[in-house]
């Protein structure tokens, strides 16, 4: 009997200058296409080409990364012939993975995340910084208190894992919180390099932006099973609204993790980069594979059985 398998949709962080190169002339010209069509932009041109700035702007990047994604989910299905039993995506990810369930059109959702960009770029800029090796409890101390004595926000964006929880806020704020992290023991404090503080009250105006945007869609119930990012858990048929808390709550990525472990089976990164494989080596999940590497196809059928 096949095992099981999980496929992950990375978020930004993993866009790369270059990142279609791997794929087909046929492949690369749609993606043309559909972007020059649905955006009036080539992400052909942006992610090939760049400049790496114009890459990493928020209202390009997720438009990018979904593209790219799309286009390692039909490459999966096209190499593997296997049919994946359950979803999951980081962030921005959880797009990718309900246009691979067939929830929502491909063409719809790139002008959705497109302009969850823009509503995203629209609200106060903050930072986000990765705490490493501090437990959640006393990061979400440190946040609350932090938050309380500035008047600024500042809290847990990102559960990633057990020793890596990503805080997001005001400059202000995530520095102050960042420093008590490190003073309370957290082997590292890692700035992030991003223009958005995403998941957290700095994203309040986005969620509403996009909430109104959302009416606009009609979603289709799953054909493959997705864990959604707020609560770990599958729909119960309002996508919308998970959809618009995300902007502000974080991703319960470590949840994830576990739902997942506990089917012990074989996990997927389907996308661009190794992030998402190495969370999930945090996690400690195994058979851990990413379709970035130039062994994925040997190494699946190796395994998949």
């Amino acid at each position: 009997m096949p095992r099981h398998i999980s496929l992950l949709f990375p978020g930004q962080g993993s866009q790369s200058l270059g990142m279609l190169s791997s794929f087909s002339y046929e492949d690369i010209n749609f993606i043309s296409e559909v972007s020059n069509k649905v955006l009036s932009v080539d992400l052909v041109n942006v992610i090939q080409q760049g400049p790496e700035d114009k890459l990493n702007q928020t209202s390009l990047t997720q438009p990018a990364l979904l593209a790219t994604s799309y286009l390692y989910y039909k490459k999966f299905v096209s190499i593997t012939g296997a049919n994946p039993n359950l979803l999951a995506g980081h962030s921005l990810g959880e797009y990718s993975a309900l246009v691979a369930s067939g929830s929502i059109d491909f063409e719809d959702a790139l002008l959705l995340v497109h302009k969850r960009g823009l509503f995203m770029e629209k609200c106060d800029a903050g930072s986000m910084f990765a705490i490493l090796n501090l437990d959640l409890e006393t990061i979400d101390s440190i946040c609350s208190e932090v938050s309380s004595r500035l008047n600024q926000s500042i809290s847990s964006a990102n559960i990633n894992s057990l020793n890596q929880v990503v805080i997001a806020g005001t400059h202000e704020a995530a520095q102050a919180a960042a420093d008590q992290c490190k003073e309370k023991g957290a082997k590292r404090a890692i700035q992030l390099k991003v223009s958005v503080a995403s998941h957290c009250e700095l994203m309040n105006q986005a969620s509403i932006l996009l909430s109104d945007e959302l009416k606009n869609i009609s979603f289709k119930n799953p054909n493959i099973p997705i864990l959604h990012n707020i609560n770990a858990s599958e729909s119960d048929g309002d996508i919308s609204n998970l959809l618009t808390d995300q902007l502000t709550q974080p991703v319960q990525w470590s949840k994830t993790m576990e739902e997942i472990k506990s089917y012990n089976g074989i996990v997927v990164e389907c996308g661009p980069g190794k992030v998402l494989s190495g969370l999930a080596k945090n996690n400690g999940l195994t058979d851990i594979y990413s379709m970035s590497s130039s062994q994925f196809e040997e190494d699946f059928n190796n395994i998949y059985e």
